[in-house]
């Protein structure tokens, strides 16, 4: 399958990977030879860090990494954050970031408390690792904790209603923000206005590209879903049910 698009971005959760879980090494195969021919964007509602153990590894590995590493640009926190490599001091580098500032964070931050000790949520007083987690440009709201088994996370919410009650009590109490859905027991929380949409329209302005030079694929296209902010900027969005999805439509464009 041709593609005449110049540039392929990606969601990374539920569309690279399982939730939480590094790619497979088949998966960095095809990343590889798909940015051997374009510019691969992975975006993310989750931190430079999680980037770090989910996705790097099988390419920093990589002896031919030259061949491909300056056509792959990350964006975690929704693209309110922007990474690039440096070939000459072989580092990963921030280049951009869009601010939540402090003021908005604390009062994010209480509000979410108040949802935690709300106790109509199922939210576990026990949680495996993080339930709120301040990521600089973004704060990201995990149920069950950052650490929970994915077998957990997949039947807490599967529908999205849980996480549809909180957003609705969330955003009219903070009227700076912007509450996303992802990933499996997730909201992410953004400067108003600001989403994946934003982050990839600031990207293509900065390397002078348009929306239709770019197609994105995730898993989250549905209203509320972090990712339909995308489909609803009027980029080409291929919506996808998991990785084995996305790996057989890189195998058709990769040939």
């Amino acid at each position: 399958m041709s593609l005449d698009k110049k540039i392929i971005a990606f969601d990374l959760d539920g569309t690279l990977t399982v939730s939480k879980s590094p790619i497979t090494e088949e998966m960095a195969g095809l990343i590889k030879e798909l940015a051997k021919q374009k510019v691969v964007v992975v975006i993310s509602g989750g931190s430079f860090k999680q980037f770090q153990a989910q996705f790097l590894p099988p390419f920093h590995n990589d002896d031919s990494m030259h061949s491909f590493i300056h056509n792959i640009i990350l964006l975690p926190t929704s693209g309110s954050q922007r990474y690039e490599y440096n070939e000459i001091k072989k580092e990963w580098e921030l280049t951009d970031k869009e601010p939540l500032p402090e003021n908005v964070k604390e009062k994010v931050k209480k509000v979410l408390e108040e949802v935690i000790s709300s106790g109509l949520y199922d939210i576990p007083k026990n949680p495996k690792g993080e339930i709120i987690e301040d990521r600089d440009t973004q704060i990201s709201f995990s149920a069950l904790g950052q650490d929970a088994p994915i077998e957990e996370k997949m039947v807490w919410d599967p529908d999205q209603k849980k996480r549809q009650k909180i957003k609705a009590q969330i955003e009219p109490k903070i009227p700076e923000i912007t509450v996303a859905i992802g990933g499996t027991t997730t909201l992410d929380i953004l400067a108003k206005g600001f989403n994946k949409a934003v982050g990839l329209d600031r990207l293509l302005r900065k390397i002078n590209l348009e929306k239709s030079d770019m197609v994105f694929v995730g898993d989250a296209v549905f209203p509320g879903g972090n990712d339909y902010s995308v489909l609803e900027a009027g980029i080409k969005t291929m919506s996808v049910k998991g990785s084995e999805e996305t790996a057989s439509i890189i195998r058709g464009w990769i040939g």
